[in-house]
């Protein structure tokens, strides 16, 4: 809640010495903590009694519940989608390769049709 840094507790302290002076210092101090430390602790179960009140705990399982199936559902989409990508780039692939055989058989190239690899690229 406080983040007070070493300097800045120095500080307090030099200030609160000038001002208080030596004797009343340490039950400044006692004082001051014991105020903190209550304050705290009412801020906390206050905070507690409304997350108790508006149902906290059970509204954010929910959203984690419901982040949980977006991102599996987002998940399954994207796979979904990578493998029509891969499906058509490989229709594609072998689209050209039985365009390529089609312009050497124009070509009167059958050598290269009767020589052609198992992969569909006739080698030379």
């Amino acid at each position: 809640m406080f983040d007070v840094s070493f300097l800045e507790i120095v500080i307090i302290a030099i200030v609160g010495l000038l001002v208080l002076g030596p004797e009343r210092l340490p039950g400044a101090v006692r004082t001051g903590t014991l105020y903190v430390g209550r304050i705290k602790r009412s801020i906390k179960r206050l905070r507690d009694e409304i997350e108790i009140e508006i149902g906290a705990k059970e509204i954010r399982a929910s959203l984690v519940d419901d982040s949980a199936l977006k991102i599996e559902k987002d998940l399954a989409d994207l796979k979904k989608n990578y493998y029509r990508v891969t499906d058509y780039a490989s229709d594609s692939s072998s689209l050209v390769k039985e365009s390529a055989l089609e312009e050497s058989r124009d070509d009167g190239d059958s050598d290269l049709l009767q020589h052609a690899r198992k992969d569909g690229v006739p080698e030379l």
